[in-house]
């Protein structure tokens, strides 16, 4: 059993966050403090993933999650 805790709302800062519609911790989403963007995976290059940024999501129902500590500090906000 996971023990991921998911949030609904906005998260507390801008930037990437794991967000997902479906609670799937292996995407992530770019915050920009009013919307997400679209999903990015992981596997994702740094250019792929900035192009999935650059686009704002269309729909509702956005969840997230803490980010991991493994994460890069520049990740943060």
């Amino acid at each position: 059993m996971s023990k991921t805790k998911w949030h609904s709302g906005p998260p507390p800062s801008v930037g990437w966050w794991p967000a997902s519609r479906f609670r799937d911790d292996a995407w992530m989403r770019w915050w920009d403090g009013e919307r997400w963007s679209f999903a990015a995976h992981l596997s994702f290059s740094a250019k792929q993933a900035e192009d999935k940024a650059s686009m704002s999501a269309d729909f509702t129902g956005i969840n997230w999650t803490d980010r991991p500590a493994s994460w890069p500090e520049r990740s943060r906000t």
